[in-house]
């Protein structure tokens, strides 16, 4: 048997016979002209051998290596009718092909349900998100976010209703990588639990990988969130408004160039704490965010986009007090290209990213932070029968600057250079091997050069697919955040400190997934040896290690107009420092979730429950107003001011919170007007009303709760 490494060697040099025929397509939406993501492309020669492929990313296949003559050629894809046709290829032919799908006319209102008696994805650590799944959970309004669909994985856990802090298997929230269009964003999250940057309406896929991701993601070591947006209808201006009690929003498609280029746009603006007073409710948050995108379609299998997006928040996370902002800021494109001028697909992207933070405590200086990155990708994607090589080279620049303390501002440069190589091997009888390798420097910090290997396995037999996967995973940069202290969400980005390591996560993991019927079952257990984790804690920066394992288990039910999911996941996290070992704030043991949506009709019903362990606490010892500067200023002690200083126990995170519980409702009536699809919903966070804990106010000496009962009656307006 040939090894994996030199197959993939000769794979890299390896072309196709000259006498063979080269197959190039893209498969696209009749009436939109947007792209088919993961439709099933399926060849058939005279002989009645069969090659199948998924649509990539931008629609994309490639069948290299053909032999001259007669083929038949179908093309599926969820919610569009199937395409047959007959190619007949010639030798030494190289073709481009453009390959159109006509949506399927669904009953108003009906759950989209899936083919899931196969395996539909084969990347361990992988949960792929799409409108649908989105659509399906219950939100504040009816326009959905991304957020909502993150949030609902086992493996990921959140400090609370408020923050925008996600955790993914033990990881800290700044360990996550977040790419929107390519574009990488530090905070991608609103302060307001359960809104990110983006509405459900722009976003056309979202990959979330919790452990394991291939050697062309790299720079965070605890998940990736890869989301692509939509593309706006290239034949018909369309769009949608939302009004909710939460937020006001507007989304716009239009084409540019009919048939060739197209503009998609959304803005929102919270109105949640102007609702929230009308209802006695304290909801201190404002938020808003604007996303934009370009795409233009230069040829048969060529595409160039450009995308902007803007999020910005204020809010309290006390009752009355400590004040905290954060603005994202981000701009990128992409230039893709798989015409048969090249021996192999191009993909070319350049991004910009910004985020800034301010946070003025009661009783405690103001400070400030910003983190900023420039830079860019340059890679091939080489077709070789049934396999796909990718390689590439990336670039980054950052620009750290933070204050403490008045006019003590710090600042830094650092730089980092990527390459790396990933394999896709279809070994036959259902085996696909995917090694990588990435190999990442740091010039400005004068690193040792980080060699990442990366191994994915996947075995599908029947129904069942089995998965494994190893990998090392590295990251310079780092976030820093007081963690003792739940209400403190401040954020400053730095570089690794010299004397410190750089943080390192060694993932491995193993998983099964089957389906029964209509029922979809998986299991995917996970060890994750931690080194080198740079952690603020009682005021010092330290170098921890720690051992984060869990096991994760998912059952999905699909018919039509019914749809459930439930999710449990177990975890074991743990750090150790040269002083002690403790468990860190975003370890979790336990969490529940069940989702489900009911269709009959113009009627929907949804609900959503979580059930999640309670998170560990640095217990207060005592909190007192220093009054030394008052005094020495010669003010008498009854009229006396001075800074909070909060005392904490000598054991970092020894107490625990109460464990956390949140039923949400929603209840939709659709209906058809002329041109137009109308929304109406009616919805309730937290149905029971449950006092879940966020933090603990030492200073006023009283807890503050997450959110309250919240009831929402919102529209929306879809033109079609």
């Amino acid at each position: 048997m040939i090894r994996p490494l030199t197959l993939l060697a000769m794979l890299l040099v390896a072309g196709p016979a000259a006498a063979q025929a080269d197959l190039f397509g893209v498969v696209a939406d009749a009436e939109s002209a947007g792209p088919i993501v993961g439709a099933a492309v399926v060849l058939t020669d005279s002989a009645g051998t069969v090659r199948g492929r998924g649509a990539g990313t931008e629609g994309q296949f490639v069948f290299r290596g053909l032999l001259s003559g007669r083929y038949v050629l179908r093309v599926t894809a969820l919610g569009y009718a199937p395409l047959v046709d007959t190619l007949a290829l010639a030798d030494g032919e190289r073709r481009d092909l453009a390959v159109s799908l006509t949506p399927r006319t669904a009953a108003l209102g009906a759950v989209e349900v899936e083919a899931i008696e196969g395996a539909a994805v084969r990347e361990p650590g992988l949960t792929r998100l799409r409108p649908a799944d989105l659509a399906a959970l219950p939100t504040l309004d009816p326009g959905g976010d991304l957020a909502s669909g993150i949030l609902a994985q086992p493996g990921v856990s959140t400090l609370g209703d408020r923050g925008g802090q996600l955790s993914v298997r033990g990881g800290t929230p700044t360990q996550n990588l977040v790419l929107v269009d390519g574009i990488p964003l530090f905070q991608p999250f609103h302060l307001l639990g359960g809104y990110s940057a983006l509405p459900a309406g722009v976003v056309r896929s979202a990959d979330v990988y919790a452990g394991g991701w291939p050697a062309r993601f790299g720079g965070r070591i605890a998940s990736v969130v890869d989301v692509t947006g939509r593309t706006g209808h290239k034949r018909r201006v369309g769009g949608a408004v939302t009004a909710s009690p939460v937020l006001l929003g507007a989304e716009v498609e239009l084409p540019i160039v009919p048939g060739d280029m197209s503009f998609l746009g959304s803005v929102r603006q919270s109105v949640v704490e102007q609702s929230g007073e009308a209802l006695g409710i304290a909801l201190p948050y404002r938020f808003s965010d604007a996303y934009g995108k370009l795409h233009a379609r230069l040829d048969a299998t060529s595409t160039l986009q450009g995308t902007l997006l803007f999020a910005d928040d204020e809010g309290d996370l006390g009752i009355n007090g400590n004040r905290i902002t954060t603005r994202t800021e981000a701009a990128g494109g992409q230039f893709f290209s798989i015409s048969s001028a090249f021996a192999a697909a191009i993909d070319v992207s350049a991004y910009w990213s910004r985020f800034t933070t301010t946070f003025d405590p009661i009783g405690a200086p103001f400070r400030e932070a910003s983190a900023e990155t420039f830079g860019g990708r340059f890679g091939y994607v080489y077709y070789v029968g049934p396999h796909t090589v990718r390689t590439g080279i990336q670039a980054s620049s950052y620009l750290f600057q933070y204050s403490f303390q008045p006019n003590a501002e710090t600042g830094q440069n650092t730089s980092e250079g990527s390459i790396f190589v990933d394999a896709d091997l279809d070994l036959g009888a259902g085996v696909r091997l995917e090694p990588g390798l990435r190999v990442q420097t740091f010039p400005a910090q004068a690193r040792t050069t980080s060699v990442e290997p990366r191994l994915l396995m996947s075995w599908a037999t029947g129904p069942s697919l089995f998965r494994a996967a190893a990998g090392v995973y590295r990251q310079e940069i780092v976030g820093l955040q007081d963690q003792r202290d739940v209400g403190d969400v401040f954020t400053a980005w730095t570089t690794t400190q010299t004397a410190f390591p750089v943080p390192t996560a060694v993932h491995r993991l193993v998983g099964w997934e089957g389906g029964f019927g209509p029922v979809r079952l998986g299991v995917e257990g996970y060890a994750k040896a931690l080194s080198g984790q740079t952690i603020l804690l009682d005021g010092r920066l330290l170098s921890t290690n720690g051992n984060a394992r869990g096991v994760e288990v998912t059952a999905a039910l699909r018919r039509p107009g019914l749809r459930l999911d439930a999710r449990y996941g177990a975890q074991s996290l743990t750090y150790r420092d040269a002083e002690r070992t403790y468990r860190p704030p975003f370890h979790r043991p336990h969490r529940l979730s069940v989702d489900g949506r009911v269709e009959r009709g113009p009627f929907a019903l949804a609900a959503a429950f979580q059930l999640t362990s309670g998170r560990p606490i640095s217990e207060v010892a005592g909190a007192y107003l220093d009054l030394t500067e008052a005094i020495a200023r010669g003010i008498p002690i009854e009229a006396a001011s001075g800074p909070g200083v909060v005392l904490f126990a000598p054991e970092p995170y020894g107490g625990r919170t109460p464990p956390y519980a949140r039923l949400d409702v929603s209840a939709e009536w659709a209906v058809r007007i002329p041109g137009a699809r109308t929304v109406v919903q009616a919805a309730v966070l937290n149905a029971t009303d449950r006092a879940n804990v966020f933090y603990y106010d030492a200073l006023r000496a009283e807890p503050v709760n997450q959110l309250p009962l919240l009831p929402t009656l919102g529209l929306r307006v879809e033109v079609e």
